[in-house]
């Protein structure tokens, strides 16, 4: 196969040997989020927002994040995991959340057709529409939904212009 036309199949990379290899999608999608978040930093600008992929992931827990006049709450949905599988780290304006989901056991029979369940490793950082006080956020669990609560930070005060007499 000519370089040619592995470069179509592969765009972005160089493979001068001219063999397949074979492709994941998620290293693909993980390498654009990374050019996304480059791209919006240059403008000084947080991240994209888009999920950050482990190496290998195969879980991405579902997000929902809703703001009501006194705090921020974010709901994560990790079904077959308990508590200690995963870590959550707060600040003012994200959450990071990440885990694994293992294995229990594994079937060695010939009559095994399919596993739609996704296994390993995680990592999300869940961008937050206002400032929290990161030391009061609280987490809870139950039936796989991790519950983040966290009050809503204080305006931080305005600067008031003073007028200034020019002395002479």
């Amino acid at each position: 196969m000519s370089t040619w036309t592995n470069k179509l199949m592969h765009p972005g990379r160089r493979r001068d040997t001219g063999s397949l290899t074979r492709w994941n999608p998620l290293e693909e999608m993980e390498r654009m989020r990374q050019e996304m978040d480059r791209f919006i930093g240059e403008f000084g600008m947080r991240g994209s927002g888009l999920p950050q992929l482990a190496a290998g992931a195969a879980m991405m827990p579902n997000v929902e994040v809703y703001q009501t006049d006194k705090e921020v709450v974010v709901k994560a949905e990790v079904p077959g995991m308990e508590p200690g599988d995963v870590n959550i780290e707060v600040t003012e304006d994200a959450v990071h959340l990440t885990g694994e989901l293992k294995k229990e056991e594994e079937i060695k029979e010939d009559n095994y057709y399919r596993s739609e369940r996704q296994y390993g490793n995680f990592e999300r950082v869940i961008p937050l529409p206002d400032r929290i006080k990161d030391d009061q956020a609280k987490a809870t669990f139950k039936n796989g939904v991790i519950t983040i609560r966290a009050p809503l930070a204080e305006e931080p005060k305005k600067p008031q212009a003073r007028k200034l007499r020019i002395e002479s």
